[in-house]
This record gives C-alpha cells, structure tokens and sequence, in this order.
C-alpha cells in the first residue's frame, strides 16, 4: 500500500511518521543507525529523508535512504528539491530513486545554498514545486513505460507530498499548494505546527479553496528552546512565547523538569491536532529519537496503541475543543 493510500486513510488510523536528515560524518552516520532503531520499534508507517539545497547531501541521502529500507519495514519518502536542478537533472535523479524501488517523494522547492549571494538557476532550472511534481508524474510514466512496455507496468503508484504552510498569511501559498494538487500531488506536509487551532483554521480555508489533499501536521519535540529558536531563524514560524515562557520557568527547576513540561505540551498539541482531523503525525525528530518517542508515549499514536478519533481523516475539520498552547497553561 503506498504513502499517499495510508495518509488518505487506507490504514483506518493515523499515521505516523518521522523526519530524518543525513549524516554528515561516520560517527553522525553510527549514531543515526541506532535512532533509526529506536524509532522503527514504534511502528511508523514511514520515514522521510531530507535533501539539501542544490544537490548537497545527495550521496549521504542515498545512502540513509538504502539503509531505511533495509532495515525498517516502514516505507521511505525521498525528499527531492528542484532549486538550481535542471529540467534534466530531475529527472535522472527521479529514475535513480525508482530503479531504487522509491515510490513516494516529498516534491519541495527548496531554497538557494546559504551563503552563495552570488548563486543563480541555471536558465533551464525548474523553478517551482507544481512543476517539479509535473514533472516527476511525466519521468513516472516513462519509468513505467520502460519497465514493463505498453501496458505501463503495474506495482506500486508513485505518491508524491508536497509542503503546505499553515503559518502564512500569504494567499499566494494557498494558490501554489493548489497547483501542486493540480499537477498531481497526493497529500501535503505542513511546516512545523505549534497550534491545532490554527491547523484547523487552515484546513477549514483550504478546502474553501478547492484543496482536497489529506494535510499532515509537522510537528517537533517541544523540549529545547535553543532548537525552538533556530527553527524559527530557519523557517520564519515564530515559537510560541507561551511555549517558551513556559519552558523557562521549568527550566528553574532543572532539565529533567524543563523536558517534562515541554513533552506535556507537546503530547496536548498532538492529542489536539487529531481531534481536529489531522490524518497523522509528522514529526520532526532531528535525528533523535528520545524526545519523539516521549511525546508519542502521551498521544497514544503506534503500532500498539493507536489512537482512532472519529474526525480522523475527514476533509473538514471541526472545530477545535481547546487550544494545546491553552492545556499547557499558556495563550497562542
């Protein structure tokens, strides 16, 4: 069964799946194996591997890429960024992934190398994420055609994410999320998320827009400010001062106390974001696997124990009962 079926709601429950990035030296790459372990023990449906910007981390992806699909049973979604990738080079990129047995991909933008301010596209670049899925549906075909002649071969269909924005306010964001749907996106990931109130909201406006893909909420392990703070740096989603306050004042009492709280916030944030009809969780692990994992303890999400809420799936959501920022003593 493909990414795209499960996150739709083929597996009559809420998803799971964790975000990976690739090791950049022997030790990191040691060290990645073990949470990769720890975290395939929790039953995710699948993992995800990032992909740097402009083609950096390609080798070390392919490789974490072999290794999930090695030794997890959970399936594997290759991140694939077309910023400063021709036309060409996508598409060889995208044959590499499917002779690997890659079916489903996360078809992202990207963004230009840090610290290159003399970085252009080439001038056949492709440069939006419509297009990259386009794209990738085209190559599909033809790596069907090749494999098994007229009759297109069978297997597995090609699922291909996309990224979705609930922060933005920009109406140019919901206008590109539905030109990836147009040009055949199955589901999207949503950048990190601190508010089911504000996920719900976007779904509401969304589906007002003629959105129908399945929204997976990201979320992060809500534990560490320092790394609260620099995603915000990276992503322009500001943290929740209510969040950081709240982690602050724990913090007085020691990290142990500091950790506790932010996992009890984090568990009221997934909780809520089902109720509100998330069909799963994405989460951010940042290649660690304790955090994740005790966050995933309180939702009751897994192979074990999962949670079914009856909005589930639904393409509308519902309003929401209470805020997470609101269970954890704080205000949005």
């Amino acid at each position: 069964m493909s990414v795209g079926h499960l996150v739709a709601g083929a597996a009559g429950r809420p998803t799971l799946s964790f975000e990976l990035f690739p090791p950049r030296t022997p030790a990191a790459r040691d060290a990645l194996h073990g949470t990769v372990q720890r975290l395939a023990a929790a039953g995710p449906d699948f993992f995800s591997v990032t992909h740097g910007a402009a083609g950096t981390t390609r080798s070390a992806g392919c490789e974490l890429l072999a290794h999930l699909r090695r030794e997890t049973s959970a399936a594997v979604v290759a991140h694939l960024t077309c910023v400063g990738s021709t036309r060409r080079g996508v598409v060889e990129l995208a044959q590499e992934f499917f002779d690997a047995g890659v079916r489903d991909v996360l078809a992202l933008r990207g963004d230009p190398p840090a610290g290159r301010a003399d970085w252009h596209p080439p001038a056949d670049a492709v440069r939006r994420a419509c297009d990259l899925v386009e794209l990738l549906r085209v190559a599909d075909r033809h790596h069907r055609l090749r494999a098994g002649g007229a009759a297109g071969g069978g297997g597995t269909p090609l699922t291909i994410a996309v990224a979705a924005f609930p922060s933005s306010r920009r109406a140019g964001d919901l206008q590109a999320l539905r030109a990836k749907q147009d040009a055949g996106a199955s589901f999207a990931i949503t950048q990190v998320c601190y508010s089911a109130r504000e996920y719900a909201a976007f779904t509401a406006t969304a589906r007002a827009a003629g959105i129908t893909l399945p929204l997976l909420p990201g979320v992060i392990p809500t534990t560490d400010p320092a790394r609260l703070l620099r995603l915000e740096q990276l992503t322009g989603v500001p943290v929740p001062r209510s969040l950081l306050a709240l982690l602050e004042s724990a913090a007085e009492h020691g990290d142990a106390a500091r950790r506790r709280a932010g996992t009890r916030y984090g568990r009221a944030l997934a909780r809520d974001l089902l109720h509100a009809g998330a069909p799963g969780l994405h989460l951010y692990t940042f290649n660690s696997a304790p955090a994740a994992l005790d966050l995933l303890e309180g939702a009751h999400l897994g192979a074990g124990t999962p949670t079914v809420p009856s909005s589930a799936g639904r393409p509308q959501a519902p309003a929401v009962p209470h805020d997470a920022a609101l269970a954890a003593g704080g205000s949005r």
